[in-house]
């Protein structure tokens, strides 16, 4: 069989953990390029191109095995609510009954001439529902999935329709995930949510994401510790402070900003203004020497002026940032952005993409030319033709030349020149 997952990094852990359960019961895993008889993907449905990639990837499975069976899971499967047709498919399975994939693929394997529909209102959802606990790790850095869906009900996302309300997993399962992944060479967790900052909010006084943090620190052999794209209301400077004092954490935060204008910001239903933003940044640049900071944008959500856009560019510049990622506004079913006036073209948010990744590259080549002739430490995660590739703490890209053998190993490393998006370093 032959996994696919689409969008997050929440989608790629739950594969990883499908995966697990069907290798556990015998079944093969096979590469891309390979026919397989299982197909399943797990897909997104944030943008109109997330569904689109997803509609690529159905069709494109099909041709590649006519006979096979094809599970469509997740996000975009659930956005279908209680419309069952979709071309190719044999399953279609929402976000709540995915601990069940292995279970409805083989009844599907016994009756091809049926189809398996496996939607629920998944908004009633009120505790997390456990999907198991991964055993080992595939990869140097792997994600921990410790909560699911949001309340923010932000006017241009889709996610909490199909995601459902914040359900926050337990901390012991947690940490059992982390001491499971130390023993097969993981070296680096990155916690991963639909909304990590949410994490804690249903369980009654109990632990917060930096409990979280805390406990997973504590694991012997996890060297390294991320969280994944954050709230910035969560990042107050008391809770800076907290995250300071936990010594493998890593200092690059990436901050759900939006926009950086406040009309926008409103009408985005976005509890902040860009004065909170700015210092948030500032607050993380003060408590945290090396901290390096990205952000997600969004360009071209309805009524956003030119003047307004220039007010967000005018925000990054007083944010100290290292990358931006720029998404054009993407109408999506159920939101309040869709329904409202003032669609904005698709060249003039062409344009403006354009013109923030611009500055994103302005950024990071600034940033990067801070740490020429510098020693960091540097956990490679990958080898490739002669070559060592891994991050620093602060999510630096680098490569080095160096032997395979020290995938999987800290090393410092003198950082020596840029390219592109990346440094380039020799070994100390």
């Amino acid at each position: 069989m032959h996994f696919i997952h689409c969008g997050c990094k929440v989608n790629k852990y739950e594969t990883n953990l499908l995966r697990e359960k069907f290798e556990e019961k015998g079944y093969e895993v096979v590469l891309d390029d390979e026919k397989a008889d299982i197909y399943c993907i797990n897909t997104c449905t944030v943008t109109n191109m997330s569904d689109r990639k997803t509609r690529q990837a159905i069709s494109r499975m099909r041709k590649q095995n006519p006979n096979s069976v094809i599970a469509v899971l997740g996000c975009y499967a659930e956005s279908l609510k209680n419309n069952n047709t979709m071309p190719y498919a044999d399953c279609i399975i929402g976000n709540d009954d995915k601990n069940r994939t292995v279970e409805i693929i083989e009844k599907c394997l016994e009756n091809k001439e049926k189809k398996y529909y496996h939607i629920i209102d998944i908004g009633k959802e009120k505790r997390y529902k456990s999907q198991g606990v991964l055993k080992h790790g595939y990869e140097i850095r792997e994600n921990i999935k410790i909560e699911d869906g949001c309340n923010n009900f932000c006017s241009y996302c889709i996610i909490p329709y199909v995601r459902g309300r914040v359900r926050s997993r337990n901390l012991d399962e947690i940490t059992k995930e982390a001491e499971n992944l130390a023993k097969t060479s993981v070296k680096e967790i990155v916690l991963v949510g639909i909304e990590v900052a949410s994490y804690g909010q249903d369980l009654n006084n109990g632990p917060d994401l930096i409990d979280v943090i805390k406990n997973v620190s504590e694991v012997e052999g996890i060297e390294r510790i991320r969280i994944s794209s954050i709230e910035p209301r969560y990042l107050t400077y008391d809770n800076l402070i907290r995250l300071s004092r936990i010594s493998k954490f890593c200092p690059h935060f990436h901050i759900s900003m939006q926009s950086g204008n406040d009309d926008v910001l409103k009408r985005m239903n976005r509890k902040y203004d860009k004065n909170h933003l700015i210092n948030v940044c500032n607050n993380i640049h003060s408590i945290f020497e090396n901290a390096t900071i990205s952000v997600d944008v969004i360009v071209g959500f309805p009524n956003e002026t030119e003047e307004e856009f220039e007010d967000t560019i005018d925000t990054i510049n007083k944010m100290k940032l290292m990358k931006l990622h720029v998404f054009k506004y993407s109408k999506r079913n159920y939101t309040t952005a869709a329904k409202m006036s003032g669609q904005i073209d698709g060249n003039v948010k062409k344009t403006r993409s354009n013109k923030l990744i611009k500055i994103s590259e302005k950024c990071t080549k600034s940033v990067l030319e801070k740490y020429l002739s510098r020693k960091e430490k540097v956990l490679f995660e990958s080898y490739k033709a002669g070559y060592l590739y891994g991050y620093t703490e602060n999510y630096i890209m680098v490569k080095v030349r160096g032997d395979e053998n020290l995938c999987g190993t800290i090393q410092d490393v003198v950082l020596t020149s840029l390219e592109e998006e990346q440094m380039q370093g020799t070994l100390n």
